[in-house]
Parts: structure tokens; sequence; C-alpha cells
């Protein structure tokens, strides 16, 4: 599990070239790289995004390269040029009979007299250079981004045995509630029968008896909570792993049969999951508020809410 939060910074220096490029990213849906001062280096910007985007899948990344080409240039005279400037401005001062000198620096100034020829960037030792020194830069934005998904992994298991002992806690009090609302339907029922029997009497125990079935089956809510944890405390684990885990682990259990994990999603796909059980929850909520499960639902809503916050942050 990896942050989408990182920063990483690599230098290299020789007496050609100096470069310097610093990463950082925060937290995004999709993939979003921005580099920043690297006019000279354009042509590269495909494969600059290639390397990124096999190291950091998702997250809005900002990259800074400062590059200085520290060999002498080579310089040409336009010589044509040059002599058609010197010629034009000659006529200029005969006809207006000007007595000052043709200073140099003044036709050295012309557009395109002095060319400065580009150095060619495009060549397999360059590339080397400059693309090691990405290399270097993300391996540091990697180990940050590898030690905070550490500290979110411990904050998610943490979470997610207090939302399981919740869920067991609730579980625990279904029979008695059970036999509590049998036993408040059956007098509802006896009071019901006591009276003249009539269709309205009728509909009335026909009310009661769809409630007292609605109150008491949170069954299948509890089972796919249950699973949706198995779930992600599996995917977890075979993230923990890596993409290479054993065939064994990779087995998902008939609920889970419909998610597809991947590491490289395992955010979205955890996000999902957290969606998921946020909705079971809040159906047992509605369905089943008790006392004694009271605080225990209102705790598993806390953690759920705090799990999809941080979330955000796994890439």
């Amino acid at each position: 599990m990896k942050s989408m939060t990182g920063y990483g910074k690599s230098s290299y220096i020789d007496d050609n070239y100096e470069i310097q490029i610093e990463i950082k990213s925060v937290n995004s849906k999709n993939f979003d790289l921005r580099i920043l001062n690297y006019k000279e280096l354009y042509f590269l910007e495909n494969e600059i995004k290639s390397i990124v985007y096999n190291k950091i899948k998702r997250g809005k990344i900002e990259m800074r390269i400062m590059f200085r080409d520290k060999q002498i240039p080579e310089i040409e005279v336009d010589e044509n040029r040059i002599k058609a400037y010197f010629d034009m401005i000659l006529k200029v001062k005969n006809l207006l009979a000007i007595q000052d000198e043709i200073k140099l620096d003044t036709i050295l100034r012309e557009p395109e007299v002095v060319i400065i020829k580009k150095t060619d960037y495009d060549n397999e030792e360059f590339r080397d250079i400059l693309f090691n020194c990405l290399e270097e830069a993300l391996e540091k934005h990697q180990l940050m981004a590898i030690k905070e998904g550490d500290v979110l992994r411990s904050f998610f298991e943490e979470s997610f045995e207090i939302i399981e002992d919740c869920l067991i806690q609730v579980k625990n009090t279904i029979p008695a509630h059970k036999e509590k609302l049998r036993e408040n339907l059956t007098s509802t029922i006896k009071q019901f029968l006591n009276a003249d029997f009539t269709a309205d009497i009728e509909k009335k125990i026909l009310v009661e008896t769809a409630l007292y079935i609605d109150r008491c089956d949170i069954t299948e809510e509890i089972v796919r909570t249950e699973g949706h944890l198995n779930n992600l405390k599996d995917f977890m684990r075979r993230d923990s792993l890596g993409n290479h885990c054993p065939t064994s682990l990779r087995k998902k259990s008939s609920i889970g049969e419909k998610y597809n994990y991947t590491s490289d999603d395992i955010g979205k796909s955890m996000n999902f999951i957290l969606q998921e059980i946020q909705r079971e929850v809040n159906t047992i909520s509605s369905k089943y508020t008790t006392t004694k499960t009271f605080l225990d639902v209102l705790r598993m809503k806390e953690e759920i809410e705090k799990c999809r916050e941080q979330v955000q942050n796994v890439e």
C-alpha cells in the first residue's frame, strides 16, 4: 500500500551538465502530471511521463526539472547578413552626412547576425544521465509514499477490527431482540383478537407482523458486511505480499467474486468496498436501533467515515 503523498529530489553534476529533479505529489482521482521548467527537454515529455507512470499510478504530481548546460556553445556569424547590415548603416550614414563611427556592437545586435547553435540533447548519453536522475528522484519519492502507506495500513487494520467487534456486539443482541419483538407482537395480536374481528383489525395485524419481520431480520446486512470486511482484509494481505503472491491467497469469497483486485487500483477498490459497508451499516441503523446497540452502530459509522476519508490518500 502506498500513499499518494510523497516527495523526492535528486541531482546530477559533471563538467557538461547540472540537473536537479524535484517530485512532489498529493492525492487525486487520476494520474495528473505537471512538468515545470523543461523547455529544452520538451521532446522527452512522453518518455518522462511513461517512466513516472511506471512508479506512480494515481495522484496530482508536480515535477520540477532544473537544467543547466555548462558546455561552451558553438557560435557562428552570418557573414552575408553582417555585411548587408554594415552596408545599410554606411549608406544611411552617408545619406544623412553623419560623422559618428559605426560601432561593431550595433551590428552584432541585429537579428540573426550572431547564431548560437542549439545543443542536440536527443542522444543516448544525455538520455541516460537524465533518466537515471529521474529514477533516483522517483525512488526517494516512493520510499516516502510507502512509509506513509504503512501508516495508513495500520490505521485501516485497527479500524476494521473496531468495526468487526461492534458488528459482533450487534449480532449478539439479535436473539434477545427477536424474543422481545415476538412478545410485543403476541401481546398486540391478543389485544386485537379480544376485539371484534373487522377488516381494519386484520389490516393492523398484518402491518404489525410486517414490522416485526422487517425489524427482526438484519441477517443479510450483517452477512454482507462481514463479507466486505473479509474482502478488505484479504485484499490488504495480498497487497502486502505484492502482485506475485501465491495463487492460494488470490482466492475470493463468494461475496467478493465481483471484485477484481489489483495492486494498481487498491485505493479505488477499497473506497468502493467501504461505500458498500457504509450502505449496509446505514440499513442496519434504520432497521435495528436499540439502546444496547446504538453506540456500537454509531461507532461503526464513525470508523467508516474515517476510513473513507483516509482511503482518498491511498494510491
